[in-house]
């Protein structure tokens, strides 16, 4: 009987945020960009900053692409990018917001799947991080992520991957009205690596006009031009 409600439950939200019912193969992987957030510190939406010929969001979508077999748009943001526009879209659950929120529908709706939790504002990310991601995945593990060398926080949550095993953590941790997602990789079995100091940079989010700055002057010292393709610093 919870089983058959569960299943209903579940039906009911795929009918409710627009989204096709998932595939069975859980050998497949799907990728999840979070495009929710207010941007305060920003003071406008990341997800639609122009970098290298093209917004932020554009460019992590390009790069799950190369290594998932689904990508879904997290959060309740609207974006008018056409680019965008065959992507199927998983709206946060009633009365949560924010990344645990993002990861929690996620998670939902890739059943058996593993999953990538991706921010909107990682210009930065490239294949051979995702790669690591996947070839870290195993079934005596929940979730695998990188730690932090900046010591900001333990781990880079937003550019993870989760298994469906995750879930009842994110949910106890969504109850709470706490809501993060560090907490969730602290109670789950989880890979964490440790990332190359290339890596990191790699990993690195834009969270202030500062920030934004900061790395446009980094590219121009390299002389990256726009028009290239993405090669790590524009080599």
């Amino acid at each position: 009987m919870g089983t058959e409600t569960n299943n209903n439950r579940l039906t009911v939200m795929r009918e409710r945020i627009g989204v096709p019912t998932p595939g069975t193969n859980s050998n497949e992987l799907i990728a999840g960009i979070l495009i929710g957030g207010q941007s305060r510190r920003m003071g406008q939406c990341k997800a639609l900053l122009p970098f290298r010929g093209r917004t932020f969001v554009e460019h992590v979508v390009d790069v799950a692409s190369t290594v998932a077999d689904e990508i879904v748009i997290l959060g309740n943001l609207d974006l008018n990018i056409s680019g965008l526009s065959g992507i199927a879209r998983l709206s946060d659950p009633p009365g949560c917001a924010g990344p645990l929120a993002g990861l929690s529908s996620l998670l939902e709706y890739a059943g058996s799947r593993w999953s990538l939790l991706l921010a909107c504002d990682l210009p930065m990310l490239t294949f051979e991080v995702l790669e690591r991601l996947i070839q870290a995945q195993d079934e005596s593990v929940d979730a695998v992520a990188f730690r932090r060398l900046d010591h900001e926080c333990e781990f880079h949550a937003c550019c993870a991957a989760y298994h469906a095993r995750a879930l009842p953590a994110v949910r106890v941790e969504l109850s709470t009205g706490v809501g993060k997602i560090q907490n969730v990789l602290r109670a789950v079995r989880c890979m964490a690596l440790i990332p190359a100091v290339e890596e990191e940079e790699l990993l690195v989010n834009v969270n202030t006009p500062e920030d934004l700055a900061s790395l446009e002057m980094r590219f121009a010292a390299t002389g990256f031009n726009g028009l290239q393709e993405d090669n790590g610093w524009g080599q």
